[in-house]
């Protein structure tokens, strides 16, 4: 009888100790730093739970679900966009969840957006004022002396604005905005690219111009780096890029785009007018993303001079002839 009522002890002990542990170990979320969070509406408490333990928030998805139910905050929960402080208690999360307004909104910048896309965008979201935001410049975000722009650009942020999806604080200002954008710029353009564009005898500023011309030329992935050839070998030979996207930014600022060129718009007088002056642009005309970017440091080697917009792609030529062969073929 008294071996039976030491192993109860002991097993009381072993329980009570295992018990202890576990509550220890999961009653402080373990993330190190702040994380943004997303609640659904309809999210479930399960299905929180889970995604606070992929996220790596939480080490038990039981301890969350179990405290949660026991203390009455299953059916307090709120959708909204979190921010979570590291090392809180599990009560101050699900205290956070009961919060009736977010911390911060998504925003996604696709690629090719001018940056007049980008300032209306946040500004619809009242997270900036338009003007303010495009009138930032370049050196009140850059940390470095990098990238010069040109003295005829629009906007100094032209083009160095990451097209990404971004968790912005309600607090964030424009510029706060802006150096969020510019900073996710600097780590796309890696030691690698800044190298390669050396190589190319190009500055930064050059490179991300090229970019955002083949950024909007694309008609799809795989032809990036055949438009990209097809623009250093004009330059080569000393001909006119006769880009539309470029004299279109140029009459519009990148306010609008216009459904087609004329003439009389292939006239005017602008510094991103790749119809009446060689080379590139005076600056970029939009935000290119990675893709157009690599295109822009390592153009394919072709002989191709032209390009029309065929059925499915571009269609490329090398000489005047058969390049009028494909407009007659395509453009009807």
């Amino acid at each position: 009888m008294k071996k039976i009522a030491l192993l109860l002890i002991v097993l009381i002990i072993i329980i009570s100790g295992s018990t202890v542990f576990f509550i220890n170990n999961n009653k402080t979320t373990k993330n190190n730093r702040n994380v943004y969070f997303t609640v659904e509406k309809g999210d479930s408490l399960n299905k929180i739970g889970m995604q606070l333990k992929e996220k790596a928030i939480i080490n038990s998805q039981l301890y969350f679900k179990v405290y949660a139910k026991l203390n009455g905050f299953e059916k307090k929960i709120k959708a909204g966009n979190y921010i979570l402080k590291p090392n809180i208690s599990i009560k101050e999360l699900l205290v956070k969840f009961q919060s009736p307004k977010s911390d911060y909104v998504i925003v996604t910048i696709p690629e090719g957006y001018t940056l007049y896309q980008i300032a209306n965008k946040l500004e619809s979201l009242n997270l900036a004022d338009k003007e303010t935001f495009l009138n930032i410049k370049l050196s009140e975000v850059a940390q470095d002396k990098l990238i010069s722009p040109g003295s005829k650009v629009y906007y100094e942020l032209e083009g160095y604005l990451y097209p990404e999806t971004y968790f912005v604080p309600y607090e964030a200002r424009d510029l706060d905005i802006a150096k969020i954008m510019y900073n996710q710029f600097e780590r796309v353009f890696t030691e690698e690219y800044k190298a390669r564009a050396k190589e190319l005898n190009l500055s930064i500023d050059k490179v991300i111009t090229i970019a955002s011309l083949i950024e909007k030329e694309a008609a799809k992935d795989e032809e990036r780096k055949t438009i990209s050839g097809v623009i250093y070998n004009r330059i080569k030979k000393g001909m006119r890029l006769q880009i539309d996207a470029s004299v279109i930014y140029g009459i519009t600022k990148g306010e609008r785009t216009l459904e087609k060129v004329y003439n009389k718009d292939l006239a005017v007088k602008s510094a991103f007018n790749t119809y009446n002056r060689k080379g590139i642009p005076a600056g970029p005309i939009a935000s290119p993303g990675r893709p157009s970017i690599e295109a822009a440091l390592y153009p394919e080697e072709n002989d191709y001079l032209y390009y029309v917009l065929g059925e499915d792609g571009h269609v490329f030529s090398k000489t005047y002839e058969e390049h009028k062969k494909n407009i007659e073929k395509y453009m009807k």
